[in-house]
């Protein structure tokens, strides 16, 4: 995908650099669901809106505003969303889960790791959080799960265990849930092996690299595909709602080139 085009012109042993926007947004009143809208974008323009820079959600939130909507529009964002368990169990019981009352909540966009806690069900919480954790030892079928009270961040707490013991716990089912629970010394929120990759993609396949997530909760329930809005109730910030509710959108076309004079 064409990024931003950057002419350079070399005066005088010196050399002068003009940077342009190549997204012209449209605004469609249409209410769809995503996927409709990426069709409809792709059929009229050339994509679902993709936003590269500060600029460019400026750009976006004008054209919107300029049509009199105030609230979300779809944009060309998408993630999937795929747990994993850090030993790569995927066999009877990988489903398992015992989420918490409105988790995975995807806070502040940042939250890819799960903790538990004893007299508690799970939560995602960003990774980098130095916490205790819980390795386990054997084999799944007759797993000993074993609490380490240092406290490290996920990726570090996850070598450790595959270290000095097997991995991080796999949780197959309530058995090894409640067995975790009875074996638990401390009342610290602790890591278990559940993670998921960030796995944020644009329509258009543009480089995921720019990024202004609304830093507040973001429900996922079991959605296995989530997409994205800018909300114009929240400067614009993206957030992201399940892709079979409607709405309107915005589309981008391809401006000229810029060259500089």
């Amino acid at each position: 995908m064409e990024g931003i085009f950057i002419g350079v012109l070399c005066l005088s042993g010196s050399l002068t650099f003009s940077t342009c926007l190549l997204h012209q947004y449209h605004f469609v009143s249409d209410a769809m669901n995503w996927t409709e809208a990426q069709s409809y974008c792709r059929e009229k323009y050339t994509d679902l809106a993709t936003i590269e820079n500060t600029e460019e959600m400026k750009k976006l939130q004008d054209t919107v505003s300029a049509a009199g909507h105030s609230s979300k529009v779809w944009i060309g964002l998408y993630s999937h969303i795929d747990w994993k368990w850090s030993d790569g169990f995927n066999q009877s019981g990988a489903e398992y889960r015992k989420w918490s009352e409105g988790a995975p909540n995807y806070k502040n966009a940042n939250q890819l790791c799960v903790r538990m806690k004893i007299q508690e069900n799970w939560h995602d919480v960003n990774c980098n959080l130095e916490i205790p954790f819980v390795c386990y030892n054997g084999t799944l079928e007759d797993p000993d799960f074993v609490l380490v009270s240092t406290k490290k961040n996920w990726t570090e707490a996850q070598r450790h265990c595959r270290e000095h013991y097997t991995d991080l716990a796999t949780v197959r089912n309530d058995t090894d849930n409640n067995k975790i629970q009875k074996s638990r010394l401390t009342n610290d929120w602790s890591w278990i092996g559940l993670y998921r990759d960030p796995q944020i993609y644009w329509s258009d396949g543009s480089n995921y690299s720019f990024s202004s997530w609304y830093q507040g909760g973001h429900p996922l329930g079991s959605m296995k595909v989530v997409c994205g809005v800018a909300d114009l109730e929240q400067g614009g910030n993206w957030r992201i709602f399940s892709c079979y509710e409607r709405k309107p959108f915005v589309c981008y076309s391809m401006r000229g080139w810029c060259f500089v004079e």
